[in-house]
């Protein structure tokens, strides 16, 4: 789990990257799997660990998004660099 308080963490969310967020989901899967776990602190950790599977999602969908622009903008070029280069056209 991360070093810093929950209130801290929680002020800094948009600065969690991916690679920590998923590291804290582990880290709240881990605690989840112990029989001792407090009620209150249940419902606390289930809440957290939406949040960061929401997270998760959104910045995997900004990557694919990201990719397939990126794709898109290669393709084009390729398309255009092929014709210019056609003597035949």
């Amino acid at each position: 789990m991360s070093d810093a308080p929950m209130s801290e963490a929680t002020t800094n969310d948009e600065a969690i990257g991916y690679a920590e967020a998923m590291a804290e989901l582990g880290d709240i899967l881990d605690e989840l799997e112990r029989d001792d776990l407090d009620v209150d602190v249940l419902a606390e950790r289930v809440k957290r660990a939406s949040f960061l599977i929401k997270l998760c999602r959104g910045r995997i969908a900004r990557a694919r998004a990201d990719v397939e622009g990126i794709v898109t903008d290669l393709e084009a070029f390729a398309a255009t660099d092929t014709v210019a280069a056609d003597p035949e056209d």
